[in-house]
């Protein structure tokens, strides 16, 4: 009887003891096999790289797309440097935001106000933000303005006076805009610079030619560290510090030229130089490089022209000089 109740219980031993072994055995392959394998970060594996936020890029553009004589000329203004931008902004990786557009019956002194005070302001301009504002009309200048810059024409259908409806470009726009926080900003103008605020020149003997535009996507490698070097674009709206910038097609007592199908020559050069530099890498990537570009172009076409009522040569031909002023932060 005794013998018969051992077994049961010797059969219960050898079976615990057997899976004991194959536990042990088990474990002796993990073991010698290595240490588990640490669980791959999957966006180390595919070369992705988190990337920081880049600001935003706000533009404001303000068109007396209804002139009579210009208006065509100012909405295709209008149009290329809304496009630069938002390519620039592509390119760049910025979010951009929908661009503030003053023209038609909008076009006017409270509505650029406006824009600046209310819809600028509420976008809290940040210094990794750049701020652009392109005026494309009438310009004009008095006697005693001591700026280089010209006053912007802001003609409403009840307002048409000079003393009421206009707003000086450097003065009332250019230092309302560096003081709102942004990194970048960018007060472009083309406009006549003359003391009657009449018609811009226009000419239908320059040839310039209209470009040809591409979309632009850059092609950036994910895992590129963005800190081993600058490129064109980011050289030039990427500064190590602020920036600020006013810029305008002629001088003082000088006509701005264009045509409608092009649209202003500085704008035309302007948009070139910046396309040429960040995109062809063909112009070195320095403010002064666009706007000499730009000026030396405009000048050019702008003597096919002639102005008895403004600035010229000694041949009765239009005289269009840019002016600008680069200002740089610490």
């Amino acid at each position: 009887m005794r013998t018969r109740s051992f077994l049961p219980r010797l059969v219960t031993v050898c079976k615990i003891f057997a899976l004991g072994m194959l536990l042990f055995v088990a474990s002796s392959f993990v073991i010698g096999s290595g240490s588990l394998p640490v669980r791959q970060d999957v966006s180390k594996s595919l070369g992705y790289k988190k990337t920081e936020p880049y600001g935003k890029l706000f533009l404001i553009t303000v068109i007396d797309s209804n002139d009579d004589t210009i208006g065509i000329r100012c909405e295709k203004d209008r149009e290329e440097i809304t496009y630069i931008f938002e390519d620039i902004a592509d390119w760049l990786g910025m979010e951009m935001a929908e661009p503030k557009v003053i023209s038609g019956d909008e076009f006017s002194k409270a509505a650029v106000n406006d824009a600046i005070d209310s819809w600028l302001s509420d976008q809290h301009p940040s210094p990794d933000d750049v701020v652009v504002f392109y005026y494309s009309g009438h310009g004009f200048r008095y006697p005693d303005d001591k700026s280089e810059y010209p006053r912007m024409w802001l003609k409403t259908s009840e307002d048409r006076n000079t003393e009421t409806a206009s707003l000086s470009m450097e003065e009332d726009i250019f230092n309302r805009i560096v003081t709102m926080g942004a990194g970048v900003n960018l007060v472009l103008s083309d406009c006549c610079n003359t003391s009657v605020a009449g018609d811009n020149a226009l000419f239908d003997q320059a040839k310039v030619q209209t470009r040809k535009r591409t979309t632009r996507k850059r092609a950036r490698s994910a895992d590129q560290d963005r800190d081993e070097g600058l490129d064109n674009a980011e050289k030039l709206l990427r500064p190590k510090q602020p920036l600020s910038i006013i810029a305008t097609a002629a001088g003082k007592g000088e006509f701005a030229g264009g045509k409608p199908e092009t649209g202003g020559f500085f704008t035309n050069y302007l948009i070139e130089a910046l396309s040429d530099c960040i995109f062809e890498n063909k112009l070195a990537a320095d403010w002064e490089s666009i706007f000499q570009y730009a000026d030396k172009n405009a000048g050019y076409w702008a003597k096919s022209g002639a102005c008895p009522q403004a600035k010229h040569n000694a041949q009765g031909r239009c005289l269009q000089n840019a002016q600008y002023k680069v200002l740089k932060g610490e």
